[in-house]
């Protein structure tokens, strides 16, 4: 039974009187640790206190007066509680999907970049679809607007070089970040050293650059795409899903019909003390 009665109380019109102003809000909080259902819903690696809440908020709600208010309403509390247990089996059982794919290095080859964006050139072969699922929207928005100003100064660079050949002003024009790259492959390069560097080396490097964030850019552009569709597949595939979905749908019945049973009795109380009321 949810709430536990006061225990025995002496027949003085005091005692009677003490009984009463306690009423609901001091007999409420023994429903927590002496309920009845609740022993079998909460497990032992669950958080009880969170389930007093839960059960709490609902006394709260709908005030019980009597046995059979009280168990409807713990019986609210366990369909509650389940459908949330439901939902970190959902995310669990997906996370689990997604781990046996995204985490074998030949995912990359697999075919939810080709079935996203219809493209089965080697564009799309390559895509590292592991980082699609698990970089933010805002992170690949940031490293897209990076990318492409980076490919920018690729392209300023080669137009510089081609009508100049000066290796010194092609190399300012990349950007710090690629400035940078090219002193650090020359520094551990042990036999070269920089100023033998050459605007016909140099070209050569930033024609690979080139290449390197035009397959970014279109990567970058196409994540979410990639994302959902990896995500739907991994829910699609998933067979115990179904099972889930079923209980799911269990569950909202039972908590339509119990709930419906406690406002119909709380109705038929009211009109109950209305007639004798009036009587």
């Amino acid at each position: 039974m949810l709430a536990v009665k006061l225990g025995s109380v002496n027949s003085s019109t005091g005692d009677k009187e003490t009984a009463k102003a306690i009423g609901y809000d001091g007999s409420k909080y023994n429903a927590l640790k002496l309920g009845v259902l609740s022993k079998y819903t909460v497990m032992h690696w669950e958080n009880r206190d969170d389930y007093d809440s839960l059960v709490s908020s609902l006394i709260d709600e709908y005030k019980p007066t009597n046995a059979t208010e009280e168990h409807l309403v713990e019986e609210l509390a366990g369909i509650i509680w389940r459908k949330m247990r439901l939902r970190y089996a959902e995310m669990a059982s997906l996370q689990s999907s997604l781990s046996r794919d995204i985490g074998v290095e030949f995912f990359s080859t697999k075919d939810c970049a080709k079935e996203a964006l219809l493209d089965r050139s080697d564009k799309v072969e390559h895509f590292n679809i592991k980082q699609a699922v698990i970089t933010s929207d805002e992170e690949s928005k940031t490293e897209l607007l990076e990318t492409r100003e980076c490919l920018s100064c690729c392209l300023n660079s080669e137009q510089i070089i081609l009508e100049s050949n000066s290796y010194k002003k092609g190399l300012n024009a990349l950007h710090i970040i690629d400035q940078n790259k090219w002193q650090e492959a020359w520094d551990n390069d042990d036999e070269n050293d920089i100023s033998s560097a050459t605007a016909e080396g140099l070209l050569s490097w930033v024609d690979e650059l080139k290449e390197y964030y035009e397959r970014r850019i279109y990567e970058l552009e196409n994540r979410s795409k990639v994302k959902h569709q990896t995500l739907g597949k991994a829910f699609f595939y998933d067979k115990e899903l179904s099972k889930y979905i079923r209980y799911e749908s269990h569950l909202d019945k039972k908590f339509e019909k119990t709930l419906t049973m406690l406002i119909k009795l709380q109705d038929l109380r009211k009109e109950h003390n209305v007639i004798q009321n009036n009587d």
